[in-house]
């Protein structure tokens, strides 16, 4: 199955910001059609004689991207979070990440929650480490970490000690074969502060990037599909 690029709902209720048109409408950040858009059509809802598209939590395999997403969504919070309480800038504290795992109950959970040593551009210690810590490697569905630097592009190879092998490398040599038979597409998301036009106020875009699209953006400069940042997981 293709990955299917979900926004996820907003947190109270699992049809808060559904329209049942077959898209999701955007959260803060999303293009001017309503958000990210799915690769494949919903489903037609059978009891909606209007000919609306079903929830995707009434879709256990669109439920389970729906569920991802939303633990992405709730990883960059803890992110932001935990950068304010060491005082600096939520989520341009420090580069922070985690895996994306399933718990044993089906729901999807996040950790460990490791931080980079140092500061953006403190010599060797600017990049979180990719440590699975006790996580079974069979239950990881995906990875997240910040660009404290406010980039929505993933990194490329670079010459810059921490960075030989980008984003890019620690998907394609690392993430990949590790999810290899997980049953679900491997991805990572970034989050990075979105500071957008003035009277406007800035939040934190989450963008999330596959196969098909992780060296495009890179060479393109193109941002993946954007996760709506307060979506919370499907009820139950």
């Amino acid at each position: 199955m293709p990955v299917v690029k979900l926004l996820v709902v907003q947190a109270g209720g699992k049809n808060d910001g559904y329209d049942k048109s077959g898209h999701v409408p955007g959260g803060g950040g999303g293009d001017e059609e309503g958000g990210v858009h799915q690769e494949t059509e919903l489903p037609p809802d059978p009891d909606d004689p209007g000919g609306g598209y079903e929830h995707p939590c009434d879709n256990p395999e669109l439920a389970q991207e729906w569920n991802i997403d939303a633990a992405a969504a709730a990883a960059a919070a803890e992110f932001d979070r935990l950068g304010r309480a060491a005082g600096g800038d939520g989520v341009n504290d420090r580069e922070r990440g985690a895996y994306l795992y399933r718990l044993a109950d089906g729901s999807i959970g996040f950790g460990p929650l490791p931080i980079a040593e140092g500061p953006l551009f403190s010599e060797g210690g600017e990049f979180v480490s990719g440590d699975l810590g006790d996580i079974d490697p069979g239950t990881v569905v995906g990875y997240i970490h910040s660009h404290p630097q406010g980039s929505h592009i993933p990194s490329g190879p670079s010459p810059r000690p921490g960075l030989e092998h980008g984003d890019i490398g620690f998907f394609n040599d690392y993430l990949v074969p590790l999810m290899a038979n997980n049953g679900v597409s491997p991805r990572m998301y970034i989050v990075a502060r979105n500071e957008v036009g003035a009277g406007q106020t800035p939040y934190n875009q989450i963008n999330v990037y596959d196969a098909s699209n992780m060296q495009s953006s890179i060479a393109n400069f193109e941002e993946g599909p954007e996760v709506d940042p307060g979506g919370a997981s499907c009820p139950g």
